[in-house]
């Protein structure tokens, strides 16, 4: 199982006005471990007023890059992003998971794939990982970006954008939209609405037939690039998307049986090749908090069925899902759950976190 390793805080810089990049140095006996594939993020945790608060944030850095990077939008109120912003310096150190996440590509530098981005807002930050990371491992390989803003003053990576631009200029599109900014071409405002999407791929992608797109952003964004690209003849299991922040709506995986009892489940878990066990009911609290109470500690971070980080194989027994943003419909068919939102449905329930 992933544990946290604690990093030390090698560069932090002001990105926008309300957003900050943070470099992790990651020693190199942990380097392998801290492997990751363009997308992916990070758990961290830290105390604060002697509780842990965990936060998942997307890798900017191509991959195979050190230190890592991260990107940070502070949000008034946010507990981490306001301590990153105004209290983390330089050489202090963070407990940091290794990444994790299902939202990423897989590079092969035999590659010729003409790929899509839609970003909006710090929804950049694993799309400018992916863009990256493509240009660089695959030479024959095109990459599309939309990036939607409110303003320019607030558009995190914009220089590493216009770097990039130069870098790749015959492989690389580079298209920004802004809502709340007088624009020159009426292209170039507005939202990355459906509308928009049909506007933008009409214009240039025009005669192409893009490969793979990916999306990331709020969760109505999502939902309207998504139907948008796949009205426009996309496979639907060639667009991937990744959302920030907790879904606006809660979707049920499947119903509670109200045959069943409120009586304790048995829960054994299997991680690092050890059996823990603990007894829990079936309605009210998730295995993860259930877990807890009982002094067994699972992988979690974001609690709201979106990062992954709690993925585990259901090896025997049946559990209720409340919600599933972060898994692919191949894992579901093969067993995976999101712990955080499970309960449990049968009697006894066997979770193993060494099967990947």
């Amino acid at each position: 199982m992933r544990r946290f390793h604690s990093l030390k805080v090698a560069a932090k810089q002001q990105e926008t006005r309300d957003s900050v990049r943070i470099a992790l140095d990651v020693p190199a006996e942990l380097q392998p471990e801290f492997e990751f594939l363009p997308g992916q993020h990070l758990p961290i945790q830290i105390e604060r007023d002697g509780k842990r608060l965990r936060r998942t944030y997307s890798i900017c850095s191509e991959s195979g890059r050190w230190p890592i990077e991260i990107g940070v939008r502070v949000q008034p109120g946010g507990q981490f992003s306001e301590y990153a912003a105004n209290e983390l310096s330089v050489g202090d150190e963070l407990d940091v998971m290794p990444p994790n996440g299902q939202f990423h590509v897989n590079l092969d530098e035999g590659n010729s794939k003409f790929y899509l981005g839609f970003a909006a807002g710090s929804g950049i930050t694993p799309i400018l990982s992916i863009a990256k990371s493509v240009l660089l491992s695959e030479p024959a390989s095109r990459f599309a970006l939309f990036y939607g803003n409110r303003q320019q003053g607030t558009t995190m990576f914009i220089e590493d954008l216009y770097a990039l631009k130069n870098r790749y200029p015959d492989r690389l599109q580079l298209h920004f939209v802004f809502s709340q900014e007088e624009q020159e071409f009426g292209i170039a405002a507005g939202r990355l609405d459906a509308d928009k999407v049909v506007e933008l791929h009409e214009r240039f992608c025009k005669g192409d037939s893009p490969d793979e797109a990916y999306i990331c952003g709020p969760d109505s964004m999502i939902a309207t690039v998504t139907e948008a690209l796949v009205e426009l003849g996309m496979a639907a299991d060639a667009v991937h998307a990744e959302r920030f922040g907790a879904p606006r709506a809660r979707v049920s995986m499947a119903p509670q049986d109200s045959a069943v009892s409120k009586d304790l489940a048995a829960v054994t878990v299997i991680m690092d090749g050890h059996k823990k066990s603990f007894d829990m009911p079936r309605h009210g609290e998730s295995i993860v908090d259930a877990a807890a109470g009982n002094g067994v500690e699972l992988p979690y971070s974001c609690k709201g069925g979106v990062c992954a980080t709690c993925r585990t194989h259901l090896r025997e027994g049946k559990v209720d899902m409340e919600t599933n943003y972060g898994l692919e419909p191949w894992e579901l068919e093969a067993g995976f759950v999101l712990a955080c939102q499970s309960r449990p449905r049968s009697d006894a329930i066997v979770l193993d976190y060494d099967k990947s």
